[in-house]
């Protein structure tokens, strides 16, 4: 395969980000996905969305065993800069503020990039806002006076309070918007183009994990094992 595979859910339209890079193109990623990735042997792969509640989530020891074998792997917007900023030190490579928030602030909460969204088969189109969108978007309209400060951090707090799928911006407040993982997710594609019109992806040195029980188990469970050998 000489495309990088994207797993993209509803951080992005799938439209734009086909205009942006030309990809393999796979719904929002969950436990045992990037294993499957690896057997099409990708360039690259990249995790902007995941699952985060429907079933279990992208586990760790799987990004390291991608990039074990020889295969980068990016992340930003959601899911992706939640992992690449736990595993910066190991290789993974993490674009955008949603990233650097979470380098930053390790008690950020993993459900402030949560949301829901519609199935893939009808564009995993979002259906509640990220807390990260609903930080940025408050404090944009303090900035212009639409709200004081006072009033953002109430709302800021209230929406912070409430389980994820149930956040989302004021009517009134929706011309101060901001998409910050839209905007992650472009730029980290972008990013990719370059890599892709290169022809050069950054070379990984990153040793296999551990095989553990419990690993093995998760990935019985999802239907997969290691090549033999591993």
């Amino acid at each position: 395969m000489d495309r990088p595979i994207v797993f993209l859910g509803p951080s992005l339209p799938r439209s734009e980000a086909q205009s942006l890079l030309e990809a393999e193109y796979r719904p929002p990623a969950g436990q045992g996905d990037i294993m499957r990735a690896c057997s099409d042997r990708p360039p690259a792969i990249v995790l902007i969305d995941g699952i985060f509640k429907d079933a279990p989530t992208v586990r760790h020891r799987e990004i390291l065993w991608a990039m074990s074998q020889g295969i980068p792997v990016f992340g930003a917007a959601s899911m992706g800069a939640l992992r690449a900023a736990e595993l910066s030190r190991a290789g993974m490579i993490g674009i955008g503020l949603v990233y650097r928030w979470y380098r930053r602030f390790a008690l950020l909460p993993d459900d402030a990039v949560a949301v829901t969204h519609s199935p893939p088969e009808l564009g995993s189109t979002p259906l509640s806002d990220a807390l990260v969108d609903l930080r940025r978007s408050l404090r944009r309209a303090e900035r212009t006076g639409a709200i004081t400060v006072t009033e953002a951090s109430a709302l800021c707090a209230d929406l912070t309070s409430r389980a994820f799928p149930d956040r989302a911006l004021p009517a009134n407040l929706e011309p101060f918007r901001v998409t910050q993982k839209a905007a992650d997710a472009r730029s980290l594609l972008t990013l990719l183009a370059r890599h892709k019109g290169r022809g050069h992806w950054p070379v990984t040195n990153v040793p296999a994990p551990a095989i553990v029980h419990a690993w093995l188990d998760d990935l019985g469970d999802s239907g997969l094992s290691l090549p033999p050998g591993e």
